[in-house]
């Protein structure tokens, strides 16, 4: 999942970026469950807590809070974050996070094929084939809800064939 969330946050090529926004993306993605041993009913809740309140040297109380929020942000409703900084790199990050999640739902790590994400001034748009779509319907309901989820808060995520990308492009 950490690959993944990482390798969608590079495509995205979001300007003013921090450097090190990448390596805060891993290390959610890698302690996103740490609450599931607590309860696995709102375990986001519970890891973002024990992220947020766990000694945890080598990292400053700023970016235990950074971490903790992106666990926090990984599933479940937008409208908790409306104390996030409205800056587009927070949200990129909170994008990248739950898309991994949401592709790596099953947690194995998969071979997806190419896809492009970029921010758009409304939003974001994900760009995956026509094919990944049609036959993983499960997946195509998630992104669906997914993108409701983003236009609760004011945000929209566009979901489009890869197609409709290189017919732009020509």
């Amino acid at each position: 999942m950490a690959g993944l969330a990482s390798t969608l946050h590079r495509h995205m090529n979001v300007p003013g970026s921090d450097p090190h926004a990448g390596q805060a993306l891993a290390w959610a993605a890698a302690l996103h469950e740490i609450g599931i041993s607590i309860a696995h009913n709102g375990y986001h809740k519970h890891s973002a807590y024990v992220i947020g309140n766990a000694d945890m040297p080598g990292f400053s109380r700023m970016e235990q809070a950074q971490l903790a929020r992106l666990v926090l942000a990984h599933r479940g409703k937008l409208a908790k974050l409306q104390d996030l900084s409205p800056l587009p790199t927070e949200w990129a990050l909170v994008f990248c996070l739950r898309l991994a999640s949401l592709f790596c739902r099953s947690r194995t790590d998969l071979e997806l094929p190419q896809l492009a994400c970029e921010m758009t001034e409304s939003g974001f748009r994900l760009l995956l084939p026509e094919a990944l779509l049609e036959n993983h319907p499960l997946s195509a309901a998630a992104l669906a809800d997914e993108a409701d989820e983003w236009e609760s808060i004011g945000l929209l995520l566009e979901v489009k064939p890869l197609r409709d990308a290189a017919v732009k492009a020509a």
